[in-house]
């Protein structure tokens, strides 16, 4: 049986200075917990069972109004279960960010577990001096259970619009039943990797900030290796300027401890009162 799949909605409005939750309508398998971090809102996704169960679908539409600042993370990582029937569990959200809105979407890695099938659609829309940063983090399985890239299938979209127009459109598919993941053309002896999406005009303050720290990391995290063999390196990573309103980084690495400095820097620098105000991994291992 086909599970039906209700849309939750959340409404982020600012109120006297202060970003904060106007409306939500959240339905399973999805649970958020919202904070107020000073003028920020801090929006917490979690699943019933821990996780995407066998034909778990969630469509979400977030409205991120005019002047807010908003920060979206998950409790802890996305586990996406063993599919015995062969049904795909399911992620699509669609959001929108008002003038001069800031999100940040940077939640734990998806790890799909063995035999399972996952899809995953997400889609920004951006209005004037509006900015957003997406980091979308993957590892390839439960590595310290043996399960590297025993799932069936996974398949993540992102789309992100500016004035109506695509200034990002990134797909990536795996298929580790039909692929070998382990050719030099894939992940070698790599299992994890973090693709990283600043959207916004290159003249707006956030963005320099937020470019500017990128960069940095790049150099300090991307740059380390003494020897130039691919197989020796425990990450590889590149950062680049797309165009005027988009820059991107790409990194792989062996295992998600390997990318957990790069990713807690980042956050960390997020707490500046010019972008977040606040440490969105606060308090993680």
């Amino acid at each position: 049986m086909i599970k039906d799949t209700i849309q939750s909605i959340l409404e982020i409005t600012n109120i006297n200075g202060q970003s904060s939750v106007t409306s939500s309508k959240v339905f399973r398998p999805l649970k958020i917990f919202t904070l107020q971090k000073n003028k920020a809102c801090h929006l917490i996704f979690s699943n019933y069972g821990g996780g995407f169960v066998e034909g778990d679908h969630i469509d979400l539409s977030i409205d991120c109004k005019a002047d807010t600042v908003s920060a979206f993370s998950s409790q802890a990582n996305t586990r996406i279960y063993k599919s015995e029937n062969g049904k795909i569990s399911k992620q699509s959200i669609k959001g929108n960010l008002g003038e001069n809105a800031l999100v940040i979407f940077m939640g734990d890695p998806i790890v799909p577990h063995k035999d399972s099938i996952f899809e995953q659609h997400l889609h920004w829309t951006l209005e004037k001096n509006s900015v957003l940063l997406i980091v979308d983090w993957f590892e390839a399985g439960r590595i310290l259970n043996g399960e590297r890239f025993t799932f069936d299938s996974f398949f993540t979209e992102l789309k992100i619009e500016s004035n109506g127009i695509p200034i990002v459109w990134d797909r990536f598919k795996m298929d580790p039943t039909k692929n070998n993941m382990n050719s030099p053309g894939a992940f070698l002896d790599h299992s994890s990797y973090i693709n990283i999406f600043l959207a916004g005009d290159e003249n707006l303050e956030r963005v320099k900030l937020i470019e500017l720290q990128l960069r940095f990391l790049a150099t300090l995290y991307f740059h380390e290796h003494i020897e130039n063999k691919s197989e020796s390196l425990v990450r590889i990573g590149s950062a680049i300027k797309v165009n005027e309103q988009v820059f991107m980084v790409r990194c792989s690495a062996k295992n998600n401890e390997m990318l957990k400095p790069f990713v807690r820097r980042l956050a960390e620098y997020l707490s500046d009162k010019e972008l977040l105000g606040f440490n969105p991994f606060e308090g993680r291992n």
